[in-house]
């Protein structure tokens, strides 16, 4: 079997050296010294733009034209104002955002959605008043604000959106925004010995790449980010494409990016690094392997579905790829394909504590596909969704009993810390494939429920060759002498299209497609119900759904439910 291991979370007093360095080095950063080391040759012009091969949507640029801002089909309005608007002083003082929009602000990347707005002279107008008043309130370090790869990205969106941003005969706010941007790389270039881990580290050198290939003077950065770039992508890009953050999304950010990078140095007569060709490779095998039929992501860690177009053309923008690979064993994900029929398997433990803000607790979930309609799926990410005070999505949606896995007597199989990290939960996760006359077969287990009650979750699942026919079995191994009996539920989230009823018998739950293919859900060994979910994998739409959810008690000894789904009528 293979295996994937995570590290024990270590106690606090093991991490009060790297707190204690982290302290030091920010204490530096605020200081006047640090800020005159900023300072240098001041560019007057940029030497190219690099061009950004993915459009935003014209939506996104009415509503920030309106005032407002818009991402991953969410709004974010002022809720201070009756017509929710933010002047540009507003929103980049508000103190009440969830990290996911605040980093989609202080990014830039709703440039590429004001970049499609109609009104042209009004977007250079918006643009301009966002970024003056983005350099009034940062224009030093901030802590927030200046994270390396908040750093890189706005620099990356500057340099690409010049054309909008630095449109204008105003010479002194075009010498601020060419300065903002020299400084930035300047503290990357500082800072490029302690990048933080996982994605992000790759973002921040790309910031200071193309910082070195399109401002003036930047030949140290452009130097220094290559060497970054050469060493870290084979540790930061695993073999099978996968990235320590396990997150679907992450994994099509980096591919546009690097592939964004690539067409940069070719632009500007600088050789491709070969790591950065492999890199793109490997991430385009896993992006196709995690999509469904529909062309759209899986809903793991923080992954939504996306768009199919902006996927279809990441893939084709990255170039010829290899047949589909059905095992990531390193990216902690498996697939079974069959005649049609997708599973796709989350086969690993989360991510690293300190990588893990955006990570979910559903270790072996799955989702199933026929074609390109979604029939079992995890209920996506609410990180955009509105939060109420009674009512967070984002927390919702990362629970284990949001994901199509076992929940063991209600606790998630991974904990979830208050400061938004994953702390303890599998240590080991074990996979392997079974293939015999066309039918395949995946054993997985995890160990995420063993230290605190004595088991560990074991689940078998089987696809036959016409791809009509799943079966499973949900198995809780005893491996302690003193257990006690304790409740679980094995839920199976349904897509909102997909019509389920249950049968007179109450033994069997009718799941009707919408182009009428019938499949029928059986078990044995606990009670069944159908429940109400929701689906938040859609961009921008909170959808009810419903849930098949397998309900009993665990003895003393092992406990098993066996499950299946099968075609019972075509379409």
């Amino acid at each position: 079997m293979a295996e994937l291991r995570r590290p024990s979370v270590r106690p606090f007093s093991a991490k009060m050296p790297a707190r204690f360095k982290s302290a030091v080095r920010q204490a530096g950063y605020k200081s006047r010294y640090y800020d005159m080391r900023l300072k240098g040759k001041h560019p007057l012009r940029l030497l190219g733009t690099p061009r950004d091969p993915w459009q935003g949507t014209v939506a996104g640029g009415a509503h920030i034209l309106a005032r407002r801002f818009h991402c991953n089909g969410q709004v974010l309005r002022n809720p201070a104002r009756d017509n929710g608007e933010w002047t540009a002083s507003e929103i980049w003082a508000a103190d009440n955002l969830s990290d996911q929009w605040r980093d989609h602000l202080q990014s830039f990347a709703w440039l590429r959605d004001l970049n499609r707005a109609v009104d042209r002279l009004g977007a250079r107008k918006r643009a301009e008043e966002l970024v003056i008043a983005w350099l009034d309130r940062y224009e030093s370090w901030d802590e927030y604000a200046w994270r390396a790869d908040l750093a890189g990205r706005r620099i990356i969106n500057w340099l690409a959106y010049a054309p909008l941003v630095m449109d204008t005969d105003d010479l002194v706010y075009r010498s601020r925004v060419l300065n903002g941007m020299a400084r930035q790389a300047r503290h990357l270039m500082h800072e490029s010995s302690d990048f933080p881990p996982g994605p992000d580290r790759l973002l921040a050198i790309s910031g200071l790449i193309q910082a070195g290939l399109y401002i003036p003077h930047g030949e140290d950065w452009l130097k220094r980010g290559i060497s970054l770039l050469k060493r870290e992508l084979p540790e930061e890009i695993f073999p099978d494409g996968g990235v320590s953050s396990r997150d679907p999304d992450d994994v099509l950010r980096l591919l546009k990016d690097l592939i964004m990078l690539k067409s940069a140095c070719r632009s500007m007569g600088h050789k491709i690094p070969e790591e950065l060709v492999a890199a793109i490779d490997r991430l385009a095998g896993l992006l196709r392997m995690l999509c469904h039929g529909d062309g759209r992501l899986a809903l793991f860690n923080g992954a939504n579905e996306g768009s199919e177009e902006d996927i279809r053309q990441t893939l084709e923008a990255a170039g010829p790829v290899e047949p589909l690979q059905e095992d990531a064993v390193q990216a902690g994900f498996r697939r079974l394909q069959k005649a049609g029929t997708t599973l796709i398997i989350d086969s690993g433990p989360p991510a690293l504590p300190d990588i893990s803000r955006n990570c979910h607790t559903g270790t072996l979930s799955f989702e199933m596909s026929r074609l390109g309609q979604r029939i079992i799926v995890n209920c996506g990410s609410g990180a955009f969704s509105p939060r109420e005070e009674d009512t967070d999505l984002f927390a919702i949606s990362r629970i284990t009993a949001a994901h199509s896995t076992l929940v063991l007597n209600n606790r998630n199989s991974s904990e979830l810390l208050e400061n938004g990290l994953i702390g303890a939960g599998p240590t080991v996760v074990s996979s392997r494939r079974l293939e015999e006359r066309g039918d395949a077969m995946l054993d997985c287990c995890h160990n995420g429920y063993e230290n605190r009650f004595g088991r560990r979750h074991r689940r078998l699942l089987y696809l036959n060759s016409a791809g009509d026919d799943l079966r499973g079995e949900d198995i809780l191994e005893v491996t302690s002498s003193r257990v006690e009996g304790l409740p679980f539920d094995i839920r199976f989230h349904l897509h909102p299209d997909v019509a389920a009823s249950v049968l007179e018998n109450r033994n069997k739950i009718k799941l009707r497609l919408p182009d009428d293919e019938v499949w029928m859900f059986m078990s044995s060994g606990a009670e069944m119900s159908l429940e109400d979910s929701l689906y938040l994998g859609a961009p921008g739409r909170m959808q009810g759904s419903r849930q098949i959810v397998l309900s009993s008690v665990a003895g003393s000894g092992n406990t098993t439910v066996k499950w299946g789904i099968r075609r019972i009528m075509d379409a």
